[in-house]
């Protein structure tokens, strides 16, 4: 049995929780939040203790530690955890910039640990199915990718953490931008080079971005068009890809983002409509619960984890890329330094 610990107890740190304590293979023992009466009862669901500091927690006889806090201590911790000998799973982006997140890769890398970054999208079923059909050639050559993502906050939504600099780092791009980023560098490897905009269009959070528009391109010409916005009134989610031999989408992530599907189209080599295969996933969402169970195979060995702390960090330097090209008005390439 994997001994866990948790350092953050909010929404996704109390479902971490929760999956890590379903799971046969795993328990949580430790459980640490700033507000300590959050990490209480989430100890207490789960059968674990409380821990007085994210130090204490690090020090502790476990196996695992995951974190789920905002964006200031994600690399800080991770990276003390890992130095301490443990696994670790971090929330996305894995730190605030890739120089904070750099850290926690190498940390893994030295202490041979495991650190996986929490990009659970890759184990949505609609997202899985068009990652499936194109790595069978089934809609042929990748030609392109189109990507939106967003939501419309909520009232006080500038003035919550994700709104202060240097809590987040950075604003939707860093936030609904990274899932869109690791999507495609999943489907068509890395990238060569990035142009385009961040905006702050609405909310009242300069110098964060509200919104992101980024257009990156392959050595083959392939282009990723992204879209993440706050200010997408009716949350979205859409994922396009398409090929010379037809287009494969996977919409919706369920509850407030609507039912999750997939539609696979293949080109009609005479003209006219394409032949059309839609795929409705209606059950409820297991992504999280996948996840961990990828994350435990890298911890054994028999696996590579998705979005291990080299790819994660490799999507960061993507995004710190495109906060490039936006401030300084040009395309930015692969070699040149990820920073503003």
């Amino acid at each position: 049995m994997l001994k866990v610990g948790i350092v953050g107890a909010g929404f996704i740190g109390r479902k971490r929780a929760g999956i890590a304590t379903a799971h046969p293979d795993t328990q949580v023992v430790l459980v640490h939040d700033v507000q300590q009466e959050v990490a209480a009862e989430v100890a207490a669901e789960n059968g674990g203790q409380v821990a007085a500091s994210w130090q204490e927690l690090v020090a502790a006889d476990l196996d695992i530690v995951a974190v789920a806090t905002t964006h200031d201590a994600l690399a800080k911790i991770s990276t003390a955890a890992l130095c301490a000998g443990k696994h670790v799973l971090c929330e996305k982006p894995m730190g605030r910039n890739p120089v904070e997140a750099k850290l926690a890769v190498e940390a893994a890398q030295q202490n041979g640990r495991v650190l996986k970054a929490g990009y659970n999208h890759r184990y949505h079923p609609g997202i899985q199915k068009v990652y499936e059909v194109c790595a069978a050639g089934e809609i042929g050559p990748l030609m392109s990718i189109r990507g939106r993502y967003g939501h419309g906050g909520r009232p006080g939504y500038d003035r919550e953490w994700r709104a202060i600099p240097e809590k987040a780092g950075g604003g939707e791009l860093l936030d609904q931008g990274a899932h869109l980023i690791d999507l495609a560098k999943w489907l068509l490897g890395d990238f060569a080079e990035v142009k385009g905009y961040t905006e702050t269009h609405f909310w009242d959070m300069k110098p964060l971005e509200d919104n992101a528009f980024g257009l990156f391109r392959t050595d083959e010409g392939q282009i990723a068009s992204l879209h993440v916005s706050w200010t997408q009134w009716k949350n979205l989610f859409s994922f396009e890809v398409f090929g010379r031999d037809g287009y494969a989408t996977a919409e919706g992530l369920g509850r407030s983002y609507g039912p999750e599907h997939a539609i696979i189209g293949r080109r009609n080599p005479e003209g006219g409509a394409p032949e059309i295969e839609r795929f409705d996933y209606p059950q409820e969402d297991r992504s999280w619960e996948l996840e961990w169970a990828d994350f435990l195979r890298g911890i054994e060995g028999s696996a590579t984890p998705y979005s291990a702390g080299t790819e994660a960090l490799a999507t960061l330097e993507w995004i710190y890329r495109l906060y490039r090209a936006s401030s300084e008005g040009r395309p930015v390439r692969r070699e040149e330094a990820p920073t503003v």
